[in-house]
């Protein structure tokens, strides 16, 4: 049984009701490894089970709506009804479980929930797990697809569910409406029904852009500030004379921190920034000003003001020495802000090789890069050798941060996903 499994079985509904919702009356079951997310107390029988008894056509209605935003939407300012099954109830008790995506994973968070004047059970559960994306997208297209097929069963035709669902499938065979689909939900927008600017502007991202940006850059940046953002980026990689002549040892540093796939992206980033750490001979702090520090170290790299919209906080590219160029907005003043976001720069420089955007989003290649700057910055093995007790203060956190030069939260994070010590 895959980790994530839907249980549907067809019944007769117990009342007579809208013929789409009288026709896809069934038992609802949802599991989540071993958990059963649609576990219930019923209040009228005083018994409890894992499934619940709702008319499928309102869920499966949601997930078409809903298809290229449960899969493609990683903003941060996502709306809830596109990602949360609530949304789906319309007086029918469902459970709180939200959809929340990545390049390849879905993360599903999941809330107990107390009866409602719109039912008589009470959900049991909490919980919360990762699964890759095309386990958890097969599910709930088998299960649209099966109210299709019991619609068309019982003779319901031309409903908006079916009439959707048919243009997802074929939007989904066409390359290059798929991606559009797929650009337009990262910005937040009904690929069915974007406005005509809107529309032309994302036609156009794949000739404005590279490839490697595009993705991040619609998650990072509001509607409005697309055209903005294109020109810093496009800004940004078009000048040559800024570029270092010297090409120092930044071009064996691929080979040098090359890692095996299979890892989880803060994996990844950890261990690139101990492998990076181990070639420079470096165990501590790094005390001394972070691109003196690494010319010194590596060679010749250029650093400059890069003007971009808020959601996008630095950009990297390599020269034609393969060096790095690497781009932080002057809005980025703070020392230990300014040192982070260039680690995390680097990271994308070390890892890809090509134009890539660090932004304030949390999918998998801005989670290795904020680990890779957390590492290389603050070392957890470092930071043990430093701790004064098993049990630490908030000020205790404010020393550790001093003498790391990064923020508070970065030394927090670090030893609580390391389990350094408790923080009280």
């Amino acid at each position: 049984m895959p980790e994530f499994h839907i249980d549907l079985e067809w019944e007769e509904s117990p009342r007579a009701r809208a013929q789409e919702l009288s026709a896809t009356w069934a038992r609802l079951a949802i599991y989540a490894d071993e958990s059963a997310v649609t576990k219930v107390e019923d209040h009228r029988s005083h018994s409890v089970r894992n499934g619940i008894y709702v008319p499928l056509y309102p869920v499966a209605e949601w997930l078409a709506t809903n298809w290229w935003f449960l899969w493609h939407e990683w903003r941060m300012d996502r709306p809830d009804a596109r990602h949360n099954l609530l949304a789906a109830r319309e007086g029918f008790a469902l459970p709180d479980l939200s959809f929340l995506p990545t390049e390849t994973q879905i993360h599903l968070v999941w809330r107990p929930k107390a009866a409602t004047e719109f039912g008589r059970v009470s959900f049991l559960v909490e919980g919360s797990r990762v699964f890759p994306k095309e386990v958890v997208r097969q599910e709930l297209r088998g299960l649209v697809d099966a109210v299709v097929q019991r619609l068309d069963d019982r003779g319901i035709a031309n409903t908006f569910l079916a009439n959707e669902w048919q243009a997802i499938l074929e939007a989904e065979k066409d390359p290059d409406q798929r991606r559009f689909c797929e650009q337009a939900a990262r910005l937040g927008c009904d690929p069915f029904n974007p406005e005509d600017s809107i529309a032309c502007l994302l036609e156009e991202l794949d000739n404005l852009l590279p490839h490697t940006v595009i993705d991040d850059f619609c998650d990072a940046v509001t509607l409005v500030q697309i055209p903005s953002g294109v020109t810093a980026v496009r800004d940004f990689l078009a000048p040559l004379d800024d570029r270092p002549a010297a090409k120092g040892d930044w071009p064996n540093l691929h080979e040098t921190l090359k890692i095996s796939s299979g890892l989880a992206p803060w994996q990844y980033g950890y261990t690139q920034a101990q492998l990076l750490r181990s070639s420079l001979g470096i165990s501590g702090p790094i005390n001394q000003d972070l691109v003196s520090f690494l010319r010194e170290s590596l060679g010749s790299f250029a650093v400059r003001p890069f003007e971009a919209p808020d959601g996008i906080e630095a950009i990297t590219a390599a020269s034609h020495t393969e060096a790095p160029r690497l781009g932080i907005p002057n809005r980025v003043v703070r020392g230990e802000g300014r040192r982070f976001v260039l680690c995390r720069a680097l990271s994308d420089y070390l890892a890809l090789g090509e134009p890539a955007l660090v932004t304030r989003t949390q999918t998998e290649h801005q989670q290795r890069n904020r680990a890779f700057a957390a590492e290389f910055l603050a070392p957890a093995a470092s930071i043990q050798t430093r701790l004064p007790a098993d049990r630490l203060s908030e000020e205790d956190l404010d020393d550790l941060a001093q003498e790391f030069g990064v923020s508070g939260f970065v030394i927090r994070h670090q030893i609580e996903n390391h389990k350094l010590a408790t923080i009280v």
